[in-house]
């Protein structure tokens, strides 16, 4: 598991103050000291005031008006510091993200479960994600390679979500920003190797958590079914949330309702460039809109 000391942080402090704090994070935490915009997302940002929804410590040039520190604590900063006398308070950082990840609101969850395999459910489960990433939300889809292929990216290395499954709650909310990757063009959505293993999402940085469980023993727990027009069907025909029928098969409309027990949610066509853009791992920017509509117009219907 990563360490608290492996944290990555953002430092935007001017000049010598900027460096002087930099320096001291790298050599007596082991923190890394990343940009706000590289492969690795700031977990903390050490500031001269509170970034808005960012976690945030101020640093001050030296001791701080009790007017200044009471703005900033009020508005959400997780400490006021003022360097260089107050620095080993730095190093608390963490622990105040852990408790104010614990306090936090849960994102909404939606896991998409296959009813058989070759379903499509890591393509489901990525333009769900996707969906909410271009509503200008922030989505985290939790995967395995198999999806991690889809968006080009590589098999995951190190711990993932597999390993934050036996953290408490906010000891996990405090290792997912650090631990996820951005989906090529797609602002806001971002990535969680290791498996679709996923408890408690309290504290998480994300609007919305799809959870990619493929063909799981069980689909009682699946908000979302995706299913072929085939026998396989049948195994969805107790599931609690929405089936999605996906691709083409041997059963026609009236199969599908007798193999179900009623109608499907909805229903979507092969298509040869959803195939091809998950070959060239261009899973969601790739797919052809009036696909991922279809899909949208399903996940905006009621509950079925």
């Amino acid at each position: 598991m990563r360490r608290l000391e492996d944290l990555p942080v953002c430092v935007e402090l001017p000049g010598a103050l900027g460096e002087e704090v930099a320096a001291f994070v790298e050599g007596e935490a082991g923190w890394q000291v990343v940009g706000d915009s590289g492969p690795l997302t700031p977990v903390l940002t050490m500031a001269a005031s509170l970034r808005p929804g960012v976690a945030t410590v101020v640093v001050t040039d030296g001791a701080a008006g009790q007017a200044a520190v009471r703005e900033a604590l009020l508005g959400g900063a997780l400490d006021v510091v003022a360097w260089p006398e107050e620095r080993t308070r730095l190093l608390e950082a963490p622990l105040r993200i852990r408790a104010a990840a614990a306090a936090g609101n849960a994102p909404a969850v939606c896991r998409v479960a296959g009813a058989g395999g070759g379903a499509g459910t890591s393509t489901i489960a990525l333009t769900i994600a996707a969906l909410a990433g271009w509503a200008g939300r922030r989505a985290l889809v939790v995967g395995g390679d198999d999806l991690l292929a889809l968006a080009g990216l590589s098999p995951w290395q190190g711990p993932g979500a597999g390993e934050l499954a036996v953290l408490d709650a906010a000891a996990a909310a405090a290792e997912v920003a650090g631990l996820a990757l951005p989906v090529p063009a797609v602002d806001g959505l971002r990535v969680l190797g290791g498996g679709g293993l996923v408890r408690d999402v309290a504290g998480w940085p994300a609007d919305l958590v799809v959870v990619d469980q493929r063909a799981p023993t069980s689909l009682q727990h699946a908000d979302m079914v995706v299913a072929r027009p085939d026998g396989c069907l049948r195994a969805a025909a107790g599931a609690l949330g929405k089936v999605l029928v996906n691709g083409e098969g041997p059963l026609d409309a009236g199969g599908m309702r007798r193999a179900l027990g009623r109608s499907p949610a909805g229903r979507l066509p092969a298509s040869g460039r959803v195939a091809r853009a998950g070959v060239l791992g261009r899973v969601p920017s790739g797919l052809p809109g009036s696909w991922v509509a279809q899909l949208r117009a399903v996940m905006e219907s009621g509950p079925r």
